[in-house]
């Protein structure tokens, strides 16, 4: 499309419009794991390390597919392996300064992922220098490749009731907002920013909605009402 008529406010709203998606509407995270190549000893013919270490874990809001099992053959048998698919936006890394690399790890539920591919999925309308998302494959890790010792695996545990459980109970928007009930989000919008005390309130004036659950009739609730 021309820019004569795809500006940086039109490249801003789309922006803020796939944040909203992704952060408001679909709640999806990963847990990123980058590798510290200040800290770790890589090798010099090789360019490999044995003993890898990682920077402090950062959440991630993805688009995530579902996972592919399958069952393979090696030398020593058979061994079951697992391909995930996540998408992130690109102006998120960027405000967040995040660069991601094939190598580095990442947790979703109650695996762990090595990145096997970090893929730009293409721009907007042409516009090279504005890219609209990028693709992360990940391949299941196997056991003692990678141990993160922060990480617990959400589980549903069927013998007591679910708001007792430790899975996710909760899902909070972010809104562009610095901060919610969670804490800090990081999230940033453009054109709020932009538009500074013009702009309308989140969210009708409510604020970053919650769903989660409801004390008084036990159950997963999305509106007040």
């Amino acid at each position: 499309m021309a820019r004569l008529f795809l500006t940086r406010r039109e490249i801003e709203f789309i922006n803020d419009v796939t944040k909203e998606f992704v952060k408001d509407i679909v709640g999806q995270k990963i847990t990123y794991w980058p590798i510290s190549m200040l800290k770790t000893n890589v090798h010099d013919v090789y360019d490999e390390a044995i003993h890898k270490i990682f920077e402090n874990p950062i959440k991630l809001d993805v688009l995530a597919g579902q996972p592919t099992w399958e069952n393979r053959n090696n030398v020593f048998g058979q061994e079951q392996t697992n391909k995930l698919e996540v998408f992130v936006q690109a102006r998120d890394l960027l405000d967040k300064g995040i660069n991601i690399h094939e190598g580095d790890y990442f947790t979703y539920g109650d695996a762990v992922f090595e990145i096997t591919s970090f893929l730009n999925l293409g721009n907007i309308y042409g516009q090279e220098e504005y890219a609209t998302g990028f693709k992360l494959t990940g391949i299941l890790a196997r056991p003692g490749q990678f141990d993160p010792k922060t990480f617990f695996a959400p589980r549903a545990d069927t013998s007591q009731p679910f708001e007792q459980s430790s899975v996710q109970q909760t899902f909070v928007q972010q809104r562009g907002l610095p901060e919610n009930i969670e804490g800090a989000t990081g999230d940033v919008r453009q054109q709020r920013d932009r538009l500074g005390e013009d702009a309308p309130q989140t969210a009708l004036g409510e604020g970053p909605r919650e769903v989660g659950i409801d004390e008084t009739k036990k159950a997963n609730v999305f509106y007040d009402e």
